[in-house]
């Protein structure tokens, strides 16, 4: 079975979804309130013994909820950073791994919704907490692995960029371009091919090697913006008509 991409959990990416998941947790019990508090009342014990009101306790349930998410969340990438130090997940057992984290989240709501919620059956109330559960997790689950794909696409499309810059500088070293008066391109050759160039009133000759055989380009334009344009090579003027190319020089 293929092993699932390393990026998803490098160390980075898990600290990012251990802060994210109970933010977006935090946020969507808030709005939804997935969660019922109809067993908590103005006659429950709880409330006189802690002398609080009814809707601190429960927004203090609510961040208990979010910091047991949280503490699941980080001790299993913890668990899971070891684990692939030395190992791969594949994608059957990173979808195991998840799955067993949405269970403990569901087994531990469901304990406090014993506490929290009006008398029903245990089964459902570990069904009820397991939905809701899913429906925490898995949606800022999604969105941090899309998260997460998107961030290793533009790191890859910018390792080719920088590949490419580095390819085309290098092709750009190995040749030489000669351009005429109007400043296009006529000649590209090797630079190690080039062996002179000499000045023909509104021509240069371009002398270069192919192969065994020494052959001759006349370009339209002047020695001196060739020679402008050749600047930091070692192409060199050696004469007031001739640009030489130093490596084929011999004394």
């Amino acid at each position: 079975m293929s092993a699932i991409p390393s990026f998803i959990y490098k160390r980075s990416n898990q600290i990012a979804m251990i802060i994210f998941v109970p933010i977006f947790a935090l946020l969507f019990i808030t709005i939804y309130r997935p969660f019922n508090f109809e067993h908590i009342d103005e006659d429950t014990g709880l409330l006189t013994w802690l002398n609080i009101s009814r809707e601190v306790l429960v927004q203090l349930i609510t961040l208990g909820f979010i910091f047991v998410g949280m503490a699941v969340v980080a001790v299993s990438r913890w668990i899971m950073g070891i684990y692939t130090r030395k190992r791969e997940l594949s994608y059957m057992q990173y979808i195991s791994w998840v799955a067993c984290e949405i269970l403990i989240m569901a087994l531990i709501f469901t304990i406090a919704a014993l506490f929290t919620d009006t008398p029903k059956p245990v089964t459902t109330l570990f069904y009820n907490s397991l939905v809701k559960t899913i429906l925490i997790l898995l949606i800022p689950y999604v969105m941090c692995y899309i998260y997460f794909i998107w961030q290793e696409r533009v790191a890859q499309l910018r390792h080719i960029r920088e590949r490419l810059a580095e390819d085309e500088t290098a092709l750009q070293a190995a040749y030489v371009q000669i351009y005429d008066e109007k400043g296009e391109m006529r000649l590209s050759i090797r630079r190690e091919n080039l062996v002179l160039i000499e000045s023909a009133d509104n021509y240069v000759c371009v002398y270069y090697l192919n192969g065994d055989k020494t052959k001759k380009s006349m370009i339209r334009n002047t020695l001196s913006r060739v020679e402008e344009h050749l600047q930091g090579t070692r192409i060199v003027r050696c004469h007031r008509s001739y640009l030489i190319n130093l490596d084929h020089a011999k004394i």
